[in-house]
């Protein structure tokens, strides 16, 4: 935007940011070189290669620079059921309900001095989307008007540029779908004297996600944007690879399928999504790291190394070395001391709910049904008949990405920097890394829950030397996508098409993975549709936590209201004697207003709903 518009861009509406002529914020200013925005116009734009390619730049501002990118330095993760965080700002107002058409609850970035992003009042995730499909618009819309010469910006580099912002167009739409419900596809950057912005309708969901699906095929048929990026270029990476149109079409014909969508059913929409996912999985491009692994490849390398050989299709900018300083443990605080400096926050920590969703190691999964609190749990017959003990070892026997995720009480971290190996004590009392347990005031250093998340969390981070010296040492990327969701689209497609001994087959490859049975040799196997597609939502949710599925998941498959996902719960672990713990299950006694009707589809700012009549609010907020 340009600089004399967007001095004021907070709370700035839709409809400004689509009908405003695209430039790029300071971000961008080293690439288009000018000297002041508010004199550049889009003809000298187009005349000069590093200003075109500036407008590229500006379509990527829209992708989260990592997964902590919520004011201040919150996740995804925790505006759902996987994870409580005490962070008061944009979560206060998240999880106490403040949601509404005037105000988004959200400040969509942490930097709150980069006003083409930062929205806090009726923007929020919506304005963000729109301004950087509004810029995608813009260079698709321009790609034949450049003028400067083939001999300095070939045409195989505009047709590479046009192709990846459609991918990143696309994108961005099936973001605000998963959010928003059913929106207008918009593939033109409208003039500022355009007039029919009050007689746009809401298509249905079919209709937008078959239009994305189509585009991304479009794409994938041109071959022009490199399958993979050049794994020795820091640079090139950081740039969306045509292997992430092929998994967003899987995506999003999956999203156009789930029950929220496709509340009758039809099978013939989970058939469309099943063959996206295995035209993906066809190509035998991509395979899944050996779950040793995992850990290191996924999650915690640099941006140098190649994981994009195996399993990661695309990870973020950041490498978020901080990440355990917003969203981790007291670590100077215990004894004895495996770190030099404190933490800024505990940030994300695991639910209750999140750990329960770990099967024990022959299958079974231990909750079958909550009441109200959470705290007094059915347990499943496969549990109890397996030895399940929740008050006094509810850790023993669980699946190994269990003990690779979660930290509980007296599970082994691994090997900080110079100061020994850390073993994580979460009891009533422990030193630094202590829970606060049932109360909603206590050291926000320390957790509320009983749990702090150790999956992408690298224990080199802790140790000697100080907190910047902890994150120069550390790499951890958040994920975009990767290998094993598109197993686990192509198992949730099957099944709802009732392809079931095929929806099993693709299921194992996740389970087998981590070294868990096959579905069909688990306690209380049945080829029932239900039973399975319960049992796949629960693989995903184990599967993909911290990756910003469960948010979308629990929206589409028409449950964020149900009894067992509509509140949190944490675990109390107490000493009783040295080494032995008893343990007790609370109801969090936080307000938890987030998970009810009105936040499955989220409200459509008031200024830009008045401004488009026809396109109605969801049902729960008119």
């Amino acid at each position: 935007m340009y600089k004399n518009i967007i001095k004021n861009l907070l709370g700035t509406s839709l409809i400004v940011l689509l009908l405003t002529q695209t430039g790029c914020e300071k971000a961008f200013e080293k690439a288009l070189d000018r000297a002041d925005d508010s004199r550049e116009t889009l003809t000298g734009i187009l005349g000069d290669a590093n200003k075109v390619r500036g407008l590229l730049n500006s379509c990527y501002a829209g992708v989260p620079q990592d997964r902590s990118d919520i004011y201040f330095w919150t996740t995804f993760e925790s505006l759902d059921d996987n994870a409580f965080e005490a962070q008061n700002q944009s979560m206060e107002n998240w999880r106490n309900g403040l949601l509404s058409p005037s105000f988004a609850a959200l400040a969509v970035t942490r930097e709150s001095s980069n006003k083409l992003l930062f929205f806090t009042d009726g923007g929020g995730y919506w304005a963000r989307y729109w301004a950087a499909i509004r810029a995608c618009n813009v260079l698709i819309g321009n790609i034949d008007n450049i003028t400067v010469p083939l001999s300095v910006m070939p045409q195989e580099e505009r047709d590479q540029m046009r192709d990846e912002a459609l991918i990143l167009r696309a994108y961005f739409h099936i973001q605000l779908i998963g959010m928003y419900g059913p929106i207008p596809f918009m593939d033109t950057a409208q003039p500022v004297e355009f007039k029919g912005w009050g007689n746009l309708t809401r298509p249905t969901y079919d209709e937008i996600a078959t239009r994305i699906a189509d585009e991304l095929q479009t794409v994938i048929d041109r071959k022009i944007v490199p399958f993979r990026r050049d794994p020795l270029n820091s640079n090139d990476k950081l740039r969306v690879p045509l292997s992430f149109a092929y998994g967003l079409k899987s995506r999003v014909l999956l999203y156009n399928a789930s029950p929220l969508n496709n509340p009758n059913g039809d099978p013939a929409k989970y058939e469309r999504a099943a063959a996206a996912a295995k035209q993906f999985l066809d190509l035998n491009a991509y395979s899944l790291e050996p779950f040793e692994n995992t850990k290191k490849n996924l999650y915690n390398s640099n941006i140098n190394e190649n994981v994009e050989a195996t399993e990661v299709i695309w990870r973020s900018r950041s490498s978020l070395g901080n990440l355990s300083f917003v969203h981790g443990m007291n670590l100077s605080a215990t004894t004895p001391k495996r770190s030099n400096f404190s933490n800024y926050k505990a940030g994300e920590t695991p639910t209750q709910e999140m750990v329960d969703s770990y099967e024990l190691k022959d299958g079974s999964l231990i909750i079958k049904n909550y009441d109200a609190t959470h705290a007094n749990p059915t347990f499943t017959p496969e549990a109890l008949a397996a030895g399940y003990d929740d008050v006094n070892k509810p850790y023993v026997n669980r699946d190994d990405r269990f003990y690779r995720d979660i930290l509980f009480n007296g599970n082994d971290f691994g090997e900080s920097y110079q100061l020994g190996p850390i073993k994580v004590f979460t009891y009533l009392g422990a030193p630094g890394t202590g829970t606060n347990g049932p109360a909603t005031s206590g050291d926000d250093k320390r957790t509320f829950t009983g749990y702090y998340y150790g999956k992408d969390r690298d224990p080199l981070f802790y140790g000697s030397g100080t907190n910047n010296d902890g994150s120069a040492r550390v790499s951890q990327h958040s994920v975009m996508m990767r290998y094993a969701e598109i197993y686990l689209n192509y198992a949730e497609a099957l099944c709802g098409a009732n392809r079931l001994d095929e929806a099993c087959t693709q299921l194992d490859m996740t389970r087998l993975r981590a070294h868990q049975p096959s579905i069909r040799l688990v306690p209380g196997f049945t080829l029932n549709k239900e039973w399975l597609m319960n049992r796949i939502h629960n693989e995903r949710r184990v599967e993909l936590v911290l990756e910003d599925s469960r948010f979308f998941d629990v929206r589409r498959w028409d449950i964020i209201s149900n009894k067992n996902t509509n509140t949190i719960s944490g675990m109390l672990p107490e000493q009783v004697s040295p080494g032995v713990f008893k343990y007790t299950r609370y109801q969090m006694p936080w307000t938890w207003k987030c998970h009810t009707e009105k936040y499955k589809i989220l409200p459509i700012p008031l200024s830009d709903q008045k401004l488009m009549p026809k396109i109605l609010q969801p049902v729960a907020w008119r």
